[in-house]
């Protein structure tokens, strides 16, 4: 495979037009594939190596926009970066300001320059393009961004489905985009790009398991990279300009005040984490939190008497339901999953383990009126909280007004949940310099965040595309391989589409220690049983995910002693202050 060089062009302003007082302009992107729109997990797509293959992720990272003056100038406009993902439906953004008049192209970068790329994403704000639980696109612990990710499924022989995983990044491998043509700039104008990503591949490249054609993470002498990267650009190209309706920007939500006679509550957010996607509806308050904390342990919410959210949420242990597959309810039914551990859920943004749920609030509130869980209903729910001592002045201090309500209820219980932070582990401590691994615990992250890639040299545990950064979770929905079967559909239950069948949320490997047992339904009992599954008990099948369906048979193959070293790593992440006794 040829190797090509990727010049970035250094992009100047024109000189004396300044990107200010204009009209604002939507880019649209159409994302194809040969020519035929895309479809998400669609297995249809024929390659030029002759593969036939779905796309069920394609992520990137633009920056650097330029509309190309009619003298060959360039006028910048738009933020630093801007996420697209064509999976999540981001398929545009809108550049304000921009001067009015007749171009003759636009220029950007897929990719960030070196300094961008490298710049701390904790410092990012919750809706900035690149945060990196938003985009999910930054490299943790080995450093900066994928400036392109593309995964999905191509057939092998037998009707069986393999994965390739191209995850392209790394300063050498920035990509600019050139695209000449007629753009006349007014108020409300629409640019209309494509995308075709049949483009990307090379036209030798024939994906198959076991040559390294169906991985790339942009590794140094990574020619499959470089290839990658050169197809890219000429992936885009401009369709067409026109004057639309006009464009709304999409600005964060304005926040609400505290209620009167409140006071405030500051989150204390780890300098290591990104910043958390806190409600703007619902300010955190120092007597909302005392009467949520209050409420997660109120039996009266419950139709006995009996059971309060704290009792199938223990603190001692994660806020998981230590030791049991399926949490009891008060009528003495199983649930229907295992009960998540409740902790950092100021970065989630859905609840459950098929997403049912996107505010914390409406969470709060479903399991006192579910007949498995609590089996109370609201108004029952409140009015044994108008007969218990101290609720009514309680809730009046908390929203400044009296009125107990189920919308307070939620809100009261959201702001309790949403101080739950859990970063005060060994990891934690090694990562601000107060601690060291051992040469196991070392040896067990190093497998943590490198793949498994027999063909390069590699034989990590992969465990990083799904649970890296630092909150051990990309917050995706995703299929582990755990049936051939599925019984419970997770996500597609909520989507109510096929292609989600047996995905469930990517849990924190934060404080797994001690939030046994494993697993949506709680099958693995043990954490060693957990390893071993992604060791060789993985299932393949149509929905699997494509990092997993990568891998040749059914999983990624570990030693004995790197699973020990594994596992060693993995018990760092353990938060003592929500560890038994400690956590009282």
């Amino acid at each position: 495979m040829r190797l090509v060089v990727l010049t970035v062009l250094a992009l100047q302003a024109v000189s004396g037009v300044a990107a200010a007082g204009g009209g604002s302009v939507e880019v649209v992107i159409r994302h194809m594939f040969d020519g035929r729109p895309l479809v998400v997990e669609d297995v249809s797509y024929r390659t030029r190596g002759g593969n036939t293959i779905s796309v069920s992720r394609l992520d990137y990272l633009i920056s650097e926009v330029r509309l190309v003056s009619r003298d060959g100038g360039e006028v910048p406009v738009g933020r630093e970066a801007e996420y697209l993902s064509f999976g999540a439906s981001r398929n545009g953004f809108v550049i304000r300001e921009v001067p009015e008049g007749e171009y003759s192209g636009l220029r950007f970068r897929v990719g960030l320059a070196k300094e961008l790329n490298h710049s701390d994403p904790a410092s990012r704000g919750a809706y900035d393009p690149l945060h990196p639980v938003f985009n999910g696109l930054h490299w943790g612990w080995q450093g900066g961004y994928v400036f392109a990710a593309l995964e999905g499924r191509y057939e092998l022989p037998g009707s069986m489905l393999g994965g390739y995983s191209y995850h392209i990044g790394g300063d050498e491998l920035q990509m600019l985009v050139q695209l000449d043509g007629e753009l006349r700039v007014t108020e409300g104008t629409k640019i209309e790009l494509g995308f075709d990503v049949a483009k990307v591949l090379p036209e030798s490249l024939r994906i198959g398991p076991d040559d390294g054609s169906d991985s790339t993470h942009s590794a140094e002498g990574d020619a499959l990279a470089v290839a990658l990267a050169a197809g890219l650009p000429g992936a885009f190209s401009l369709r067409r300009c026109e004057v639309g309706a006009g464009v709304v920007w999409e600005e964060e939500p304005e926040r609400a005040a505290r209620p009167e006679g409140t006071t405030a509550y500051e989150l204390a957010v780890p300098r290591h984490f990104p910043a958390p996607f806190l409600p703007v509806d619902n300010p955190l308050t120092r007597e909302g939190i005392e009467l949520g904390r209050r409420l997660f342990n109120e039996t009266a919410l419950s139709g006995d008497g009996t059971q309060s959210c704290a009792s199938c949420h223990h603190m001692g242990a994660a806020f998981a339901d230590p030791g049991r597959a399926l949490s009891l309810g008060v009528l003495g039914k199983p649930g229907n999953r295992n009960a998540m551990p409740l902790f950092n859920l100021a970065w989630d943004r859905t609840f459950t383990w098929d997403g049912k749920r996107v505010r914390l609030r409406d969470q709060a509130l479903a399991p006192i009126q579910d007949a498995r869980e609590m089996n109370q209903s609201l108004p029952a729910a409140l009015d044994a909280l108008s007969r218990t001592e101290g609720y009514s002045g309680a809730f009046a201090t908390a929203f400044g007004s009296e009125g107990i309500t189920a919308e307070r209820l939620g809100l009261a219980i959201e702001q309790y949940l949403l101080t739950l932070v859990a970063a005060e582990s060994k990891y934690d401590r090694v990562r601000r310099g107060e601690a060291s691994f051992t040469e196991q615990e070392r040896r067990g992250m190093e497998l943590f965040s490198m793949e498994f890639d027999p063909a390069r040299g590699k034989r990590g545990a992969d465990c990083f595309h799904c649970h890296g950064g630092e909150l051990f979770t990309d917050h995706r929905f995703r299929n582990n391989g755990l049936d051939v079967t599925f019984t419970d559909r997770g996500r597609a239950e909520v989507t109510g589409r096929d292609r989600d069948a047996g995905r469930f949320k990517t849990p924190s490997l934060r404080n797994v220690e001690v939030t046994g047992p494993y697993m949506h339904d709680g099958r693995f009992a043990t954490l060693d049983e957990a390893i071993a599954h992604y060791a060789g008990g993985v299932h393949r099948t149509p929905t699997l995910d494509a990092n997993l369906a990568k891998h040749k048979g059914r999983g990624v193959e570990l030693s004995e002693l790197d699973r020990q070293a594994l596992k060693a790593f993995l018990l760092t992440l353990t938060d003592d202050g929500y560890r038994g006794e400690a956590a009282k």
